[in-house]
C-alpha cells in the first residue's frame, strides 16, 4: 500500500511540475510586449497548461481545484491579451480600408483562428462576462460589416466565412448565447451542416482514433488534436443519449389497439428548409401492423456531427488523414 501511494504522489508531483512549467512560460510572455511572435507563444503557453489541468483533474480533483485557483488570474490575462491584440488588428485595418478589403477579411481570419484559445483561457478563468462581450463583438461588429460567405469569390475568403459561422453556432449550441437569425444566415452555406457519415457509423469513430494514435504516436501529444478529440467524445456521448432517448420514447407509445410498436428503421436526415438535423424513425404496431413515421429535431446529435468535421479537417491539414474516410473503411469490412 505504501508502495501504491508513493507512486500516487509521485505521478501527482510530476503533473503539478509540468503545470508550474507552462504557467511560469505563460507568465513570461504576457510581460513582454505584444507582438505577433509573443502573442502566438501565450497561446502556445496557455494551451498545454490547459491539457495539463485537465490531466490534474483527471488525477486528483482537489489538487486541481487548488491549482486552477492559482492560476485563473492568468488565464483571463491571457484570454484578454490574445483577443485585444486581434481584435485591435481588425479595427485597425477597418478604419484604414474598407471593411471589404482583402487585409480586413485577412485580419478578421487571424482573429477566428485564435478566438478558441480566448474562450478556453476564459472558461477556466471562470470569466464568463468576457465571454459574452467577446460573442457581442462577433456578432455586431465582425458578422455585421463582413460580405456574406456566397458574395466572396475568392476561396480563403469564403473559408473566413464558414470559420465565423462555425464560431457563431458554436457560441449558440456550446456556450448557450443567442445568435441573431440574420447572423447564421448570412455565412450559412448548405454543405456546412449536412452530416457527412451515418449515425450509426459515431460508435466506430473511438476505435478508429485509437488505431490512429497507434500508427502515429507523436499526434496523442498534439493538443490540438486532444482538445478537438476531448469535444468529439463529449459531443458524441451526449448525441448518443439523445437519440437513445428520444428512440424509448418512440417505443413507450401505444396504437390504437392497445398494443406496442416495435421500430423497423431509424436514421438521420438533414431538413434543408428548417436547417436542422433530424432523427427518422418508422415503427410497426406488433398487433395490427399499423405504422407510424416520427421526425425530431436532435440538437445535440448536430453538435457531434460539427465536432467530427472538425477533427476531420484538422487530421487532414495538418497530418494528411481522413478519419471520415477510415471509419467508412471500418463499417465495409463489418458489412462483408
Amino acid at each position: 500500500m505504501l508502495g501504491d501511494n508513493n507512486i500516487m504522489q509521485y505521478q501527482l508531483n510530476r503533473i503539478i511540475k509540468r503545470c508550474e512549467v507552462w504557467r511560469n512560460r505563460l507568465l513570461y510572455y504576457l510581460k513582454l510586449k505584444p507582438s505577433q511572435y509573443n502573442i502566438e507563444m501565450v497561446c502556445h503557453s496557455s494551451s498545454y497548461l490547459i491539457s495539463w489541468l485537465n490531466e490534474l483533474q483527471n488525477y486528483d480533483e482537489d489538487s486541481y481545484e487548488k491549482y486552477l485557483s492559482n492560476v485563473k488570474i492568468l488565464l483571463k490575462r491571457a484570454s484578454e491579451t490574445i483577443f485585444n491584440y486581434y481584435y485591435i488588428r481588425c479595427k485597425r485595418y477597418a478604419s484604414l480600408n474598407s471593411k471589404y478589403s482583402k487585409k480586413y477579411i485577412k485580419s478578421v481570419k487571424m482573429l477566428l483562428d485564435h478566438v478558441y484559445y480566448v474562450l478556453w483561457c476564459s472558461y477556466y478563468a471562470e470569466n464568463d462576462s468576457f465571454i459574452e462581450n467577446v460573442c457581442n463583438i462577433i456578432v455586431w461588429d465582425i458578422a455585421k460589416n463582413l460580405p456574406p460567405t456566397l458574395s466572396m469569390k475568392d476561396k480563403r475568403d469564403r473559408l473566413v466565412g464558414r470559420n465565423l459561422w462555425e464560431l457563431m453556432i458554436y457560441f449558440e449550441k456550446f456556450l448557450d448565447y443567442e445568435i441573431p437569425e440574420w447572423a447564421i444566415q448570412k455565412f450559412q452555406t448548405e454543405s456546412l451542416i449536412k452530416p457527412k457519415i451515418a449515425e450509426e457509423e459515431t460508435y466506430n469513430i473511438m476505435a478508429v482514433l485509437d488505431e490512429i494514435e497507434e500508427s502515429n504516436p507523436s499526434i496523442s501529444s498534439d493538443l490540438e488534436y486532444r482538445m478537438l478529440r476531448n469535444e468529439l467524445l463529449w459531443s458524441t456521448e451526449f448525441g448518443s443519449k439523445e437519440r437513445r432517448k428520444i428512440l424509448k420514447k418512440f417505443l413507450r407509445q401505444r396504437c390504437e389497439c392497445g398494443h406496442e410498436f416495435k421500430i423497423v428503421k431509424s436514421d438521420l436526415l438533414f431538413d434543408i428548409k428548417s436547417n436542422d438535423i433530424i432523427i427518422y424513425a418508422k415503427s410497426v404496431c406488433r398487433n395490427c401492423g399499423k405504422m407510424v413515421v416520427t421526425k425530431k429535431p436532435v440538437e445535440k446529435t448536430r453538435m457531434e456531427f460539427d465536432a467530427l468535421d472538425k477533427l476531420d479537417e484538422y487530421l487532414y491539414n495538418v497530418y494528411q488523414i481522413s478519419l471520415i474516410d477510415k471509419v467508412k473503411a471500418m463499417m465495409q469490412k463489418q458489412r462483408y
